[in-house]
């Protein structure tokens, strides 16, 4: 079954290749061209406040470069009335984008550091706002300093009230779901945070490293479970976990199961927040930057091709000799 612009076969893999390096140098400008070019636009000065980085960025990056088309299964929506863990299924580099659109860019992001080595341009602005939080694989047992970065993280950038989480804990592209992990569903019940969880369907045909594809135009079905309270389960985290499981595995099922299921067109809500200072200099001089840049490589062209033209010109007249 054909996703998006590309086709089963062979041939749909050679034009998967092509599109992940024709989109990888967009992704890794993705922050600065959004600022640029996303829609709505974080441009308006004159305003208190405006559409949050993480909003605009994420959607930006999931219909206007992918085109992705969402499809919502089921009634329920996001849940926004309180500080909020949401798991979601791992399957490509597509989610960092898809899955905080998802959130209405309300959630940030747990990322490896390594990351900010490869897409630094993107990387580094995302994590001075706090959309991103990058870490380093730490020593076994090292939980607490992880928790206690997470705590400390959700203090200083108020703008997000949870952020996303892989409870599996690496890709996992089968159709079927990988055993939960405990840690951070342990940090959630350890702080008496509500969890939800949203499984989207075929984010890695969007845009994956491990498939070595990309693809315009994919429908991601996606579903909201309802919301699971760890204050329900005070001292009772194997109660927590226990529902948090069933919820996962029923919402996966809903996503992935039945290919009949009743869906509508999605889009999520913008989220308005208050612009500091320092938001407005990253936003102008991250887009200054990206100008630069795009100058930069335009002119570049342009020399190569002014120095390629003698030595067509001698070779053509060498020819005629």
């Amino acid at each position: 079954m054909a996703h998006g612009t590309t086709p089963d076969g062979i041939l749909g893999k050679v034009i998967g290749l092509v599109s992940l390096f024709a989109v990888l140098p967009v992704f890794s400008l993705s922050m600065p061209l959004a600022f640029m070019f996303g829609s709505p636009s974080c441009w308006g000065f004159g305003e208190k406040y405006r559409p949050s980085f993480s909003y605009v960025w994420s959607k930006f990056m999931t219909e206007t470069v992918m085109g992705c088309r969402l499809k919502l299964v089921g009634t329920r929506a996001l849940y926004k009335d309180g500080p909020c863990v949401y798991l979601s299924n791992h399957r490509a580099w597509a989610d960092f984008f898809i899955d905080m659109y998802l959130t209405e860019g309300r959630a940030f992001i747990l990322s490896r550091f390594a990351v900010a080595y490869v897409f630094p341009a993107f990387m580094l602005p995302a994590m001075w706002v706090g959309a991103v939080f990058a870490f380093k694989r730490g020593k076994a047992g090292a939980h607490d300093e992880l928790n206690n970065a997470l705590d400390a993280h959700l203090k200083t950038f108020t703008d997000f009230t949870g952020f996303v989480v892989y409870p599996e804990g690496t890709r996992n592209v089968r159709p079927k779901s990988l055993p939960l992990k405990r840690g951070l569903i342990k940090y959630t019940h350890s702080r008496g945070m509500d969890v939800q969880i949203i499984i989207g369907g075929h984010k890695e045909h969007v845009l994956s490293e491990q498939r070595g594809s990309a693809s315009w135009g994919v429908e991601i079905p996606v579903g909201y479970s309802d919301v699971i309270s760890s204050k329900a389960f005070v001292g009772d985290f194997e109660g927590f976990y226990a529902e948090v499981k069933r919820a996962w595995e029923l919402e996966w099922d809903r996503v992935y199961g039945e290919k009949d299921r009743p869906t509508r067109p999605y889009h999520p809500k913008v989220q308005l927040v208050e612009y500091t200072n320092g938001m407005s200099v990253l936003l102008v001089a991250s887009s200054a930057l990206c100008s630069v840049a795009g100058i930069s490589a335009v002119l570049w062209c342009v020399t190569l091709a002014a120095a390629a033209m003698p030595l067509g010109v001698a070779l053509g007249a060498a020819r005629g000799a």
